[in-house]
């Protein structure tokens, strides 16, 4: 249990929590707090679902794809496994940028697009060749990253309330009274990739003790965790410095200390917490996407160049190299934001999928070890919230995330109108 737990808030907050909160506090302030409790509730619904999903099938690979598939069929299970996974890769994307940030203001650099850019390439092909070592070794890792975060964490608060009791000026109360409340709702979608790591412990069940009931267990309490932890960063870095100087910043602690003009030491140690965090956090979405796309692979809905698979270390060879070359491409896709908020339709998508394909489990007489409380009301609370939430994405968002949806089934329609004479055909009403 304590390496799931370590794993799943590795995904959650290891790579997030040093990247992303300045967004929210930049659109929302104050209210951003309010926003992380949220979110994180509904992330915790869609968890207990994902946990009775991932009991009922422990030896899925694909994640939400996986449940989608068994529920739905493969037409749907494609469009959910797609749009996960470039989700996925979207968010390695981002956070690389975000470590790529972080970075350079150890060195003393100025930020620029280019040079992020630059480093963030570099840090995701040397995370897929570490990749290569398997899924011990990512294991391993996750356990030490607890403490470092732990250890960061703390430092930084410790600084904060150390700063304001010594007399320095808090930004706080004016960020409170200045807050654009009414971006409260494109606040709490950014704040949805915040929680985005947690369904990477359902693609690894069969690996988990207690198989699907320790998933389960894991995830909720992992996201609580982080939920704890997020507010606490917020608090934080709003004690440092005003919201309107954060604005799309990838490197928001960063950004909070030099304000503040933080001893040097500080700063650096922070800052080397930070990036070993997100580097090591960033080799478990490497490993899940890497897994995603295989299993889609070798459900036969994909190339056949996706299904190499080394028994051995558990890796999906070719699916990191595939990986690596999108997550690079996306680098150029613009800022943070736009990074993010493409990387939040195909998430808010799968967890939708996932509460929908537990209903159909259950409807279909299936039961895990695992089994969510309050069925279905929790399950329809989960699915109302991911609406909200998908809803609040920016409108060219939206739109991109509908065009790749109904691409994705012409190309699937295409492809089985190819290859079949005779195409299934249903009578849907008598």
């Amino acid at each position: 249990m304590k390496t799931a737990v370590a794993i799943c808030l590795g995904a959650i907050i290891g790579d997030t929590l040093f990247v992303v909160t300045g967004i929210p506090i930049a659109q929302d302030g104050v209210f951003s707090l309010l926003g992380y409790v949220v979110v994180g509730i509904v992330a915790m619904l869609v968890a207990g679902n994902l946990g009775e999903l991932s009991s009922m099938m422990p030896k899925a690979k694909g994640v939400a794809y996986s449940y989608a598939s068994r529920a739905f069929g493969t037409e749907l299970g494609f469009v959910t496994g797609i749009l996960l996974y470039f989700g996925y890769c979207t968010t390695i994307s981002a956070v690389s940028f975000g470590f790529a940030g972080y970075f350079l203001s150890v060195l003393g650099i100025a930020v620029s697009p280019a040079y992020q850019i630059a480093i963030a390439a570099l840090l995701i092909i040397s995370l897929s060749l570490l990749n290569m070592r398997g899924i011990t070794e990512t294991a391993k890792l996750n356990q030490s990253l607890i403490l470092i975060i732990l250890f960061t964490v703390s430092l930084f608060v410790a600084f904060a309330l150390l700063h304001v009791a010594q007399g320095g000026p808090a930004a706080f109360h004016a960020i409170a009274s200045s807050a654009p409340v009414s971006d409260f709702t494109e606040a709490i979608t950014t704040i949805v990739f915040a929680y985005a790591g947690f369904q990477v412990l359902t693609g690894l069940t069969d690996n988990v003790r207690g198989k699907g009931v320790g998933t389960g267990k894991a995830m909720i309490y992992s996201i609580f965790i982080s939920m704890v932890a997020f507010v606490l960063i917020t608090i934080g870095v709003m004690l440092l410095v005003p919201n309107y100087s954060l604005d799309l910043n990838s490197q928001p602690l960063s950004t909070a200390l030099n304000y503040v003009h933080a001893p040097q030491g500080i700063s650096i140690l922070i800052d080397i917490g930070i990036l070993v965090a997100i580097a090591t956090a960033t080799l478990t979405l490497i490993f899940t996407a890497s897994r995603l796309i295989y299993q889609i692979g070798s459900d036969g809905l994909l190339p056949q160049i996706t299904r190499a698979f080394n028994k051995d270390t558990g890796v999906a060879v070719n699916g990191i190299w595939i990986s690596a070359v999108v997550e690079i491409v996306m680098l150029f896709s613009g800022n943070i934001y736009t990074i993010l908020s493409i990387s939040n339709f195909g998430i808010i998508f799968s967890w939708i999928m996932a509460c929908f394909a537990l209903i159909n489990m259950r409807r279909r007489q299936k039961h895990g070890s695992f089994m969510l409380p309050y069925y279905p009301y929790l399950s329809v609370i989960a699915i109302a919230g991911c609406l909200v939430f998908l809803f609040g994405l920016p409108r060219a968002v939206l739109a991109l995330g509908v065009i790749l949806i109904l691409a994705l089934l012409l190309v699937y329609s295409t492809i089985v109108e190819l290859k079949y004479k005779s195409v299934p055909r249903v009578r849907l009403f008598e």
